[in-house]
């Protein structure tokens, strides 16, 4: 599942989970509020969820990050 996403959405992943709201977000990766929308959109429907806070349990599971 998340082997199937791109480069930008992988960043925009870590962003979100990081806390970061839309204007850090696009700040970091120059991009304007309707291609952060585009991405985030796609990022949800690759990863089947609705919520940010889904995108956790999921980078547990894929041992991409470590429980603390």
């Amino acid at each position: 599942m998340l082997e199937n996403l791109t480069d930008i959405e992988k960043e925009i992943m870590l962003l979100l989970i990081q806390g970061q709201n839309y204007d850090g977000i696009s700040e970091y990766l120059i991009i304007d509020y309707s291609e952060y929308k585009i991405l985030k959109k796609s990022l949800f429907k690759k990863l089947h969820i609705t919520k940010i806070i889904q995108i956790l349990p999921l980078l547990l599971q894929n041992g991409l990050i470590d429980y603390i």
